[in-house]
């Protein structure tokens, strides 16, 4: 099985949810704790031994560009004023992968969104990660936990979360799952039913977020019929291609799913963040708490 290296990470959205805000910023961009939801997002990736990034950009999207490109003037600028610490973290962001920045292009959805990286993929394994959102977990990466089950299994393998809120179920595409060998964590996947009614999921477990594929699927975006809005979606191609290759789901359950990609999730998500990473300090939560108690 040969190692995966690649994740491909589409920024190509135009971020309607957030005006004015994005007007200017893109929502990837836009800062949990003191770094850009994005950043999150490639050291998860990075942290999981992926060694490049393929960003499926927008022409409005050059922040994300500039960010993580070096920038020897502003570099300069800093360190003339005695910021070297500051200096150091800049570049190691820019040297943490190998970065490859794609335009988008037709077909456009969240599925049609890899397919311009698919002469770089060419026949290895990969992963797909959102810009806008990120897990934090108590037992290691995410993407991790995921990889590791792929190189087990040698299938398909998608991220799986419990959503134990009924009333937010309809807002993913939710699985149903059988066991896998006895396995706890991994569970064969039957069907992924995309933003079900209410009442009608197949199960408490939503299945999104991390995904690692096989170069197959590129074979099924042909066959694969455009869906809500006119546009491919990965969901789509993905209950296409399992019937041959099969489909896993990796659940991951000791952890916070972090939506950044609306107004009301990315506050939660900025409050949820500030209590992980400070969860040992008892005066940071107080304070929290306390602040959220005046509201």
């Amino acid at each position: 099985m040969k190692k995966i290296r690649k994740a491909i990470i589409p920024v190509g959205g135009d971020g309607k949810r957030f005006l004015p805000c994005t007007k200017a910023v893109p929502k990837e961009m836009l800062p949990v704790g003191n770094k850009p939801v994005v950043l999150h997002v490639v050291e998860e990736a990075v942290q999981s031994g992926i060694e490049e990034i393929i960003f499926i950009i927008s022409p409005q999207k050059n922040a994300v560009v500039n960010f993580f490109s070096p920038n020897e003037m502003y570099e300069r600028y800093l360190l003339d004023l005695g910021k070297d610490e500051e200096v150091e973290r800049l570049r190691d962001i820019s040297k943490m992968a190998q970065f490859t920045f794609v335009p988008s292009a037709p077909p456009y959805g969240n599925g049609g969104a890899i397919w311009p990286a698919k002469h770089l993929i060419g026949n290895e394994p990969f992963v797909v990660m959102w810009g806008d959102e990120f897990f934090l977990s108590k037992d290691g990466p995410r993407l991790k936990q995921c990889i590791d089950a792929f190189y087990e299994y040698e299938e398909p393998i998608i991220s799986a979360v419990e959503i134990e809120d009924k009333t937010k179920r309809h807002l993913y595409g939710m699985a149903e799952l059988q066991p896998h060998n006895g396995e706890k964590n991994i569970k064969k996947i039957v069907q992924i039913v995309e933003k079900p009614h209410p009442g009608t999921e197949p199960s408490s477990f939503a299945t999104h977020g991390a995904y690692v594929l096989l170069p197959e699927i590129f074979d099924y975006f042909k066959q694969t019929k455009k869906g809500k809005d006119g546009e491919l979606w990965l969901i789509d191609i993905i209950n296409e291609m399992k019937e041959d290759t099969g489909l896993l789901a990796c659940i991951i359950r000791d952890g916070i799913y972090l939506d950044c990609g609306n107004y009301p999730d990315y506050l939660n998500s900025q409050i949820a963040y500030s209590l992980f990473v400070n969860r040992h300090d008892k005066n940071i939560k107080k304070n929290f708490k306390k602040l959220i108690k005046q509201f």
